[in-house]
């Protein structure tokens, strides 16, 4: 099928309007949101490979912070954060 279409098509798989066996409506699980604090950002119209890691560097920085600090409030505190 993804040769003839170009593309795969999603599976969807949910609960019913009226029912909660088969639909493609979401189940009805709370899913909680955590914002940190914004990343200062300078634009720069070239930005060099050394800008660029140091802005990832600082965005993983943060956002393994932002994990550590509301993993135990919201989540799993056996569930540990891997980025690759």
């Amino acid at each position: 099928m993804t040769e003839s279409l170009g593309f795969s098509p999603p599976m969807f798989h949910g609960r019913g309007i009226f029912q909660y066996n088969i639909g493609i409506l979401p189940f009805r699980k709370p899913i909680t949101t955590v914002v940190g604090k914004p990343i200062d950002v300078k634009q720069v119209d070239n930005p060099s490979d050394e800008e660029i890691n140091e802005l990832h560097n600082k965005y993983i920085k943060s956002l393994k912070e932002l994990f550590e600090e509301n993993n135990e409030k919201y989540g799993n505190i056996d569930l540990k954060l891997i980025i690759k």
